[in-house]
């Protein structure tokens, strides 16, 4: 047997619930994934520093 109201007020129950258990983990991780991102960056512009370091050489006649 099936309720309208009762199945309308499960569904909003259920989407708030959902939503702050997302909203919890989001606040939970956000430090890894700070960190990890943090580390993405300073690899990327050490990668940065080496290629435009090699560019450089080459366009001075050091290089290969």
């Amino acid at each position: 047997m099936k309720h309208i109201d009762n199945d309308t007020t499960a569904a909003i129950a259920t989407g708030i619930s959902g939503s702050a258990t997302i909203i919890h983990f989001s606040q939970t991780w956000q430090p890894v994934a700070a960190f990890v991102l943090a580390i993405v960056g300073i690899v990327s512009g050490m990668f940065a520093i080496i290629y435009y370091a090699r560019k450089i050489k080459q366009l001075n006649g050091k290089g290969k």
